[in-house]
């Protein structure tokens, strides 16, 4: 008896806690460039080192020991993630006259890079973090290597071993007869010339060794490396350039990641596109963001250009609201005011007043907000503006009022799920004057701000009479009778807000919203109680842990050919929203998907009969007279496909043409239905439990079962 209750506390004290899982949307990421932070450890700064700190292309000293040194200043922040530059290991030579410093020229996947420290000390940066309540996201670079003609010309390194280099590996690359890809572990097919189709994946991106994802060594290698990240601690990834890569490999990389983490991974990529027109490329972005998140790089420079130069905010309140409202999570995507690829704001415009609207909205808005390095302190260099002048030493000072700004709006994203998961509606705009609300279940947020001449406002609210005091500035509000009043003075931002009792269950988001059966997703929202059941797809999802603003499931087997399914909470006091998770079978490989283009033109499409295939899946033209594409799809499966033929943001033409295959790596599709076969049952005879379980299993049960019993008393269910 005495050994059952050790162990009955012992399992109490491993069981993982949903309060462990942290809520992307109700935190604020702290974006680090490791190289340009700080410097813990002067003996790993060697070589191309700049002590000086005045050769911008040189390492500045910066590394992890330097980082754990600075988390609790980090924290003073008020942020709950921190985004690292790439920290695997990088070439070690020169190229571009430039040193690896960015860590965006890997050639060990399974490494870290010695200038910024070992596993070892990576793990020991998670571990500290984490007692501070924060996580760490690493950037991830699986598009390419490093420089294919400088440098150590695409070398590559699996746990220090040599594997290739850029022109060796052309030596022996042969040409796919569907793609017309000259491609081993690298893809051969020179630089990008043109940015739209077969080049915009099949290229070296500004002369960088183009992996070929679809080689199943270069598949493995790149999964196993991040998944190194995932048992090391990483609370996820963001990924870098996710243009260049084929969206079908993404998602079984995204995929074979959240399986392989016990907690819920929150990843988000890089599309780079510099506007929210309805572009093509613009649909493709859309299109990747049903995947993951993306950095909202589009609207970045139209916010930095209305507050560091000119311009409506009615215009810009329009292009926001075009924006968010093409996507299925805009609260999922992510927001930033300045990065390690773009011109600092205060490099634009060295007003604070503007800077501070500038960084106040960027911090408001739907999607989860990025403080690049510095932006608290001001920092800014003086010897240029772009890259890599953007990515100065190091300042730390948290105590100007950007600091302020930044710590207030972190501490209400906690406490107000209008920021975190709110809608977003434009309430007034004219020229110098916005104001928006966001809203969800009991909680409200409005923001006002004005950059031209002091204006006293007065705008409908739907909000309780009374007064009403800013979160930055202690200003007041007075609403009356659903008419808000408030003065405006020049370049001024007013944050007000409203935290109410929500009873009935209210999701807001699912972490991640991409899943197949067997997978772990976190459900965050609010007025979950203490218990419940949850419906995904129809069906009911084991919970494996409950709190009252969020709840940790596993996905079921869902029968379904649709790419997204509905996702809703069951409790004593109703059901709630329902909202929209997008499905994967069991299993998924990446599959090369190739059409016969003989007697077809133009630009074509695929719909199928799985749940991958669900939604339009654009085909690319082959040089060798083929239409392809790459999709995940369940291994060994039969499915059909339709044809289709349009532009992107056009209403694509059905050809009525129907072809068939079985998932395999590469699927040449027929016209010629496809047999599915029919499996043999087995009979095996039920075992009895003297067969099966041992008596220390037996035991092991019974033990469970009592600190199930005992769980639930603790949470006031029995």
């Amino acid at each position: 008896m005495k050994r059952a209750l050790v162990l009955v506390f012992i399992l109490l004290l491993i069981l993982p806690s949903v309060e462990a899982y942290s809520v992307p949307e109700r935190g604020v990421i702290y974006q680090v460039m490791v190289d340009r932070f700080y410097d813990g450890n002067q003996s790993n700064n060697e070589p191309f080192y700049d002590p000086m700190h005045t050769n911008y292309r040189l390492y500045w000293g910066g590394d992890l020991e330097g980082l754990i040194e600075k988390l609790d200043y980090i924290q003073s922040l008020g942020v709950s993630m921190i985004w690292l530059s790439p920290l695997n290991d990088n070439i070690n030579r020169m190229a571009g006259r430039s040193a690896p410093y960015h860590g965006y020229w890997t050639h060990d996947y399974k490494r870290i890079e010695e200038h910024f420290g070992d596993w070892e000390t990576f793990k020991r940066l998670v571990e500290e973090a984490e007692k501070r309540g924060i996580c760490i996201i690493v950037d991830y670079v699986p598009n390419h290597s490093n420089p294919a003609t400088d440098g150590e010309l695409g070398s590559l390194y699996d746990n220090g071993t040599l594997v290739t280099n850029y022109y060796y590996d052309a030596k022996n690359a042969t040409v796919n007869p569907y793609t017309g890809s000259k491609e081993l572990i690298y893809h051969h097919n020179g630089d990008i010339g043109d940015w739209f189709g077969f080049q915009l994946k099949y290229a070296n991106l500004f002369g960088l060794a183009d992996f070929n994802q679809l080689n199943p060594w270069v598949d493995s290698y790149l999964k196993e490396g991040a998944r190194l990240f995932v048992e090391a601690g990483a609370c996820g990834f963001r990924i870098d350039a996710v243009k260049h890569m084929d969206l079908g490999w993404l998602e079984s990389f995204y995929l074979g990641l959240y399986s392989s983490s016990e907690r819920p991974l929150f990843i988000y990529g890089e599309y780079y596109s510099l506007s929210p027109q309805k572009t093509d490329d613009m649909y493709y972005f859309y299109l990747y963001s049903n995947v993951s998140p993306l950095l909202g790089i589009p609207i970045r420079n139209d916010i930095v250009r209305t507050f560091a130069y000119g311009g409506s905010v009615k215009d810009l309140a329009r292009e926001l609201e075009d924006y968010y409202s093409l996507f299925v999570y805009p609260n999922k995507q992510v927001n930033f005011l300045d990065s390690h690829d773009l011109v600092r704001f205060l490099n634009e415009n060295h007003r604070l007043d503007r800077y501070h609207m500038a960084l106040a909205l960027t911090m408001t808005l739907p999607g989860i907000p990025v403080i690049y390095y510095g932006d608290e302190s001001y920092l800014v260099s003086k010897d240029g503006k772009g890259d890599p002048y953007n990515r100065p030493m190091m300042v730390f000072n948290n105590t100007t009022e950007a600091a302020r700004i930044i710590r207030t709006l972190a501490e209400l994203r906690k406490t107000n799920d209008a920021l975190a998961f709110g809608d977003f509606r434009t309430l007034y705009a004219d020229y110098n004057v916005w104001a928006f609300e966001r809203a969800f279940g009991a909680h409200r947020l409005l923001v006002v701000m004005n950059k031209g001449p002091d204006k006293n406002l007065t705008l409908s609210l739907d909000w309780s009479d009374g007064r009403y005091v800013d979160a930055l500035h202690g200003a007041e509000m007075v609403v009356e009778n659903g008419r808000a009043s408030v003065t405006l003075p020049r370049n001024s931002i007013y944050i007000f807000h409203v935290e109410g009792e929500q009873k009935e269950p209210l999701i807001g988001s699912l972490t991640p919203y991409t899943a197949q059966p067997g997978q772990r997703i976190l459900i965050a929202g609010v007025g979950f109680g203490n218990d419940g059941e949850v419906f995904i797809g129809g069906e009911k999802a084991k919970v494996l842990s409950w709190e009252d603003d969020q709840i940790l499931v596993e996905v079921p087997e869902v029968e379904t050919e649709d790419s997204w399914i509905s996702v809703y909470v069951e409790t004593s006091y109703g059901k709630s929203n329902t909202v929209k998770l997008r499905y994967y079978s069991s299993e998924d490989v990446p599959s090369l998907i190739v059409v016969n283009g003989s007697n077809l033109t133009g630009f074509l499409w695929i719909k199928g009969s799985l749940p991958e295939l669900a939604e339009p899946r654009p085909l690319i033209k082959s040089s060798t007279g083929y239409y392809f594409t790459v999709v995940p799809l369940p291994n060994g499966t039969v499915f059909s496909v339709e044809l289709y033929r349009g532009l992107p943001w056009g209403e694509l033409e059905p050809l009525n043409i129907t072809l068939y295959g079985r998932t395999n790596s590469v699927v040449l599709l027929t016209t010629e239905p496809i047999e599915v076969p029919t499996e043999k049952p087995t009979t095996t005879s039920p075992e009895m439990p003297g067969e099966s379980l041992d008596w220390i299993s037996y035991a092991g049960l019974v033990i469970l079962g009592a600190l199930l019993l005992l769980l639930a008393f603790r949470k006031g269910r029995l």
